[in-house]
């Protein structure tokens, strides 16, 4: 990560489920919710850091045979207490939930001038490393008023985009006419990138502007043609967010911020084969820093309890990149 280059990651969580499973998540010990730990901080970590709030935005993605809880803060499947990858999902009010996952966020470090910089996630014990909203495109940095306008997700239905089709795009969800694409964003103040959540352009607008009026819409990936199948090509349900590590300290790393701006979907498929069993997540990965970051790594951090926690294994295929979670 030695220049201000987009990197894009790709994930995919394929769930394996099994009946019967006793459905108890890991015990976090002295957990309590938005709790934070005392820690030592450098001084100038204070005059650089903002004062931005912690994430608050949840919402479900449950399009398919799995239900589970997407935050905005960098963490997911789980509600800040509780597991909340279930699968297989339940409809009855009174049914079994089973959950195979009790949290998981993306971890990125590195080293500039060879001090390690680091931005990661885990239970909030101690605090955030990631915010809501983009940041700064000149200075690198972010505020919390804008923090706080991007505290939300963007959730759209497949089901969502072929209605606007086929009312001839007179009829739109909510979220179709707020995404926030193009250098119309009226969330944007103008200082940010307007490339944020992607759309199909129309030949014949206005370059750079989101129009839903002549037919734009949200897309997965505005880099392949979105036009071959229109709104058919699209996931069955997709949610889109931005966060950043430089709305506040590090108090879950201590490290010094690093200038992350991460925008991710995810996404799911309504289907009759194991996709149905599946959920995915595309991140976008922009360094805004000042200076190269170097020996720059990405993992994804996962606390797998399958069931009871007390009777799990876990395993990897490398060839594959395969993790593996077991009874």
């Amino acid at each position: 990560m030695t220049t201000k280059t987009n990197i894009i990651k790709s994930g995919l969580l394929a769930s394996i489920f099994m009946f019967g499973l006793n459905t108890q998540a890991h015990e976090i010990i002295n957990f309590e919710k938005g709790a934070k730990k005392e820690k030592e901080y450098k001084t100038d970590l204070f005059e650089l850091a903002a004062t931005c709030d912690p994430a608050s935005s949840s919402v479900d993605l449950d399009i398919n045979n799995v239900r589970t809880k997407i935050l905005n803060g960098g963490d997911m499947w789980w509600d800040l207490s509780s597991a909340k990858y279930e699968i297989p999902k339940v409809i009855e009010a009174n049914g079994v939930k089973k959950h195979s996952l009790f949290a998981g966020a993306l971890w990125i470090g590195g080293t500039e001038n060879d001090e390690l910089r680091m931005a990661a996630m885990t239970y909030r014990q101690t605090g955030s490393d990631f915010w809501p909203g983009p940041l700064d495109v000149n200075t690198f940095n972010t505020e919390k008023s804008r923090c706080d306008r991007y505290d939300k997700h963007w959730k759209i239905n497949r089901s969502d985009l072929e209605e606007f089709e086929e009312t001839n795009y007179n009829v739109a969800a909510p979220n179709i006419l707020s995404w926030p694409a193009g250098a119309n964003n009226p969330l944007n103040d103008g200082s940010e990138t307007p490339s944020m959540a992607p759309y199909y352009e129309v030949a014949g607008g206005t370059p750079g502007f989101y129009e839903p009026s002549i037919g734009e819409y949200p897309v997965l990936n505005d880099q392949k043609p979105a036009d071959k199948n229109g709104v058919s090509d699209q996931p069955d349900q997709m949610i889109w967010w931005v966060f950043n590590d430089k709305g506040n300290i590090h108090s879950e790393t201590s490290s010094d911020p690093m200038g992350l701006e991460l925008q991710t979907t995810a996404f799911a498929y309504a289907t009759n084969d194991e996709l149905n069993n599946m959920t995915f997540y595309r991140t976008k990965v922009i360094y805004r820093g000042a200076a190269s970051i170097e020996n720059t790594y990405f993992g994804q951090w996962v606390d797998a309890d399958l069931g009871n926690f007390s009777d799990d294994y876990v395993g990897c295929d490398v060839t594959r990149g395969l993790g593996i979670c077991y009874n």
